[in-house]
């Protein structure tokens, strides 16, 4: 409660939050999502395994959100449990996702400068951020052509 009622001080209003239900039940918080809201801070759920990667639409929708929470100018959170695999990844990808000009290697480079070297902690992880542009450019793609196919 007390940290909650921390990030609501430092005007935090969002919340992307990447362990899954059963790892807040583990660590003793299983009401953690529901303090988040009760304390006023919108939160968006998406379970990532430990050491894992999410699949490329659920990792769309996450950019997506979190595109609309930085255009909106609203204080933003990621977090998983230890703060270097997951979530790592994810503020990679959008670093790939918001910029055409960054290189896989600059934005690992990026968070191991500020997270340590400990940042981007598999093999899977880093291989999905080499392989993040084109799988969703495939996923993408794929949305699209099954929209206009819909709308015909």
């Amino acid at each position: 409660q007390k940290d909650t009622e921390e990030l609501k001080s430092c005007g935090i209003q969002d919340i992307f939050v990447f362990c899954t239900r059963g790892e807040l039940s583990k660590y003793r918080v299983p009401n953690l999502l529901d303090l988040y809201q009760q304390c006023g801070i919108i939160t968006h759920h998406h379970p990532i395994a430990d050491g894992g990667t999410p699949d490329i639409a659920s990792c769309c929708e996450i950019m997506e959100e979190l595109t609309i929470c930085l255009k909106n100018y609203r204080k933003t959170l990621i977090h998983c449990y230890g703060g270097l695999g997951r979530s790592c990844l994810v503020a990679a990808c959008l670093l790939l996702y918001l910029s055409d000009t960054i290189s896989p290697e600059q934005a690992i480079d990026s968070l191991r400068d500020l997270r340590g070297s400990g940042a981007i902690q598999t093999i899977k992880q880093y291989n999905y951020l080499h392989e993040f542009r084109d799988k969703l450019a495939a996923h993408l793609s794929s949305r699209d052509s099954q929209s206009r196919s819909v709308s015909r």
